[in-house]
């Protein structure tokens, strides 16, 4: 299931990730972590001539697949964004990979012009999800690889309901977490096969996850109690808890492999 975004979402999202650019470059759970371990692992499974990772952020999705691809090209709608991955790439000698502003609902690139399609964490960001993956059909090869990882909402639809109300408080640009079934139905309905699945874990803090965001304070401490307050299902779903005097808890993260099968 997913939900519209508002007009301007794109506008809202460039704000967004263009004044809190910086703070992503140290983000534990974008710079290392489970999926994007993963990432590597099924990107290791080919190799490409010419990827592209979609909703790049800081690049370290690209930097990631850059070894095994001819070329990457790190797309990105917010422009502080695409220049931390260029200071990032520079530093770490990442000859292979370009940048270029775009967003991820008019990629520019021609029809089956490439054979590998990235995008980790960012897909719940989008403002219309269903057109972004069509723009990963439509500039695919037939056989091409799709690499996804993205927070996933439990497949209960009150949970569901109530880790989105959550996200989108705490992030504007937030537009809505998917459910693992939901992903591969519409996946499926595009033409990709998926090949290969795991589900891994995103880890927060609640000061941190809510300081990266630019969250107001306001809504910091009304975010904090439905937290601590949370219902039973959701404390164990997302394993809530105070430790050592932080909140913490988890999203789940689905991360696949799938095929581009153009009928």
């Amino acid at each position: 299931m997913t939900e519209p975004a508002d007009r301007g979402h794109t506008s809202i999202a460039q704000e967004q990730f263009g004044r809190q650019a910086a703070l992503y470059v140290d983000s534990f759970s974008h710079a290392t972590g489970e999926s994007l371990e993963a990432i590597r692992e099924y990107a290791a499974l080919g190799r490409y001539r010419r990827a592209v990772d979609v909703g790049t952020g800081t690049g370290f999705t690209a930097f990631a697949v850059a070894p095994v691809s001819g070329e990457v090209v790190a797309t990105d709608v917010t422009p502080e964004m695409l220049a931390e991955a260029r200071r990032l790439g520079a530093a770490q000698g990442m000859a292979n990979v370009r940048y270029a502003l775009s967003a991820a609902e008019q990629l520019p690139f021609a029809d089956g012009s490439l054979d590998l399609v990235t995008c980790r964490t960012a897909a719940h960001h989008f403002q219309d999800v269903l057109r972004a993956i069509g723009e990963w059909r439509r500039v695919l090869e037939p056989g091409g690889a799709l690499l996804l990882s993205d927070s996933v909402a439990p497949e209960d639809r009150e949970l569901s309901r109530w880790m989105n109300d959550i996200e989108v408080r705490r992030d504007p640009s937030h537009t809505w977490n998917m459910a693992p079934s939901d992903w591969r139905r519409v996946l499926e309905e595009h033409g990709f096969a998926i090949t290969d699945e795991t589900m891994t874990k995103v880890y927060h803090e609640f000061d941190d996850w809510t300081g990266r965001s630019g969250t107001p304070a306001d809504e910091v401490e009304r975010l904090r109690r439905d937290l601590l307050d949370a219902p039973p299902g959701a404390v164990d779903a997302f394993d809530i808890r105070l430790e050592g005097g932080r909140l913490r808890f988890f999203w789940g993260c689905m991360v696949l492999r799938a095929r581009l099968e153009r009928g």
